[in-house]
């Protein structure tokens, strides 16, 4: 294999948070862009991303749409779906509490982005999702070019599965922590819509970070009047007025739910990634 644009380093398996941080420190171009062995990079892929770079300067980051090969399951499907859903760098901004709003092989990204927010970082949770979120509270606009160009493959066998750092209990602590870094949350607490397991959960979690759980909103009537973590739960008809200082949280999981309690967010007033934020 000869190709004077690529060398490639052979290491012992130190994992993928290890190998990455290894590989942007060993990189000489000011464009990161990222992919897994077992993945397919579409031939223009590199092109147009550079294009994208090169002609929008106020981006750090740009991915773009993804197919999903060989699916195990319909969850990564449905999450492929939602990330490609995601249009530009408002949506990927909105969506950053949600899910992971960028599949981290399909991005390209500054090198003096990364710089500034120390790259990847090793922690008990997913990384990639961690840069992003670090990266999004720094302002920084990641973009998206609508064209395929990454087949990402799934498997059982894939980190999501089965590392513990990618446990559900490990994604909302890390929910948790970094809603606990923006400075409306840290100020004024927070109101949670969804009094269910999602919700329960993080509020405790949000209160190890410190932060103040000022009430729950529920439908369910069985649940009004109760106290959660030392919280009240307040009906619908008091939606809107009540803790209207806080921020909002949205932390419905069933079918259907983000898309209702956003709508109930921005007929009150509330602004998605100001004072409201969806969840899950």
């Amino acid at each position: 294999f000869k190709d004077s644009r690529i060398r490639i380093l052979t290491r012992a398996h130190r994992g993928v948070t290890e190998s990455s941080i290894e590989a942007i420190r060993v990189a000489r171009a000011p464009l990161i862009a990222r992919m897994d062995a077992d993945d397919i990079s579409h031939p223009n892929r590199l092109a147009l991303q550079e294009d994208f770079l090169s002609s929008h300067s106020q981006f750090s980051a740009v991915s773009g749409q993804v197919r999903l090969l060989t699916p195990v399951g319909e969850g990564m499907q449905r999450y492929v779906d939602w990330v490609n859903s995601l249009k530009n760098a408002e949506d990927i901004a909105r969506g950053r509490f949600v899910e992971c709003p960028v599949i981290q092989p399909s991005m390209m990204v500054r090198r003096a982005a990364l710089d500034e927010v120390s790259g990847y970082r090793r922690c008990e949770w997913a990384e990639d999702h961690d840069l992003f979120l670090r990266m999004l509270r720094r302002k920084m606009l990641i973009g998206k070019v609508d064209d395929l160009v990454l087949s990402w493959r799934d498997g059982l066998g894939r980190l999501t599965r089965r590392h513990p750092s990618y446990a559900e209990q490990q994604v909302w602590k890390m929910k948790a922590h970094h809603l606990s870094l923006e400075e409306r949350v840290t100020e004024r607490g927070v109101a949670i819509c969804g009094a269910g397991p999602i919700g329960k959960r993080l509020a405790r979690l949000l209160q190890v970070e410190g932060v103040q759980v000022n009430g729950f909103f529920e439908v369910n009537p069985r649940r009004v009047g109760e106290r959660i973590s030392g919280a009240e739960v307040a009906g619908p008809a008091e939606f809107g007025r009540r803790w209207r200082d806080s921020t909002l949280i949205g932390a419905v999981g069933i079918p259907g739910g983000r898309e209702t309690v956003r709508k109930l967010a921005v007929d009150q007033g509330y602004q998605e990634g100001e004072d409201f934020w969806c969840c899950c």
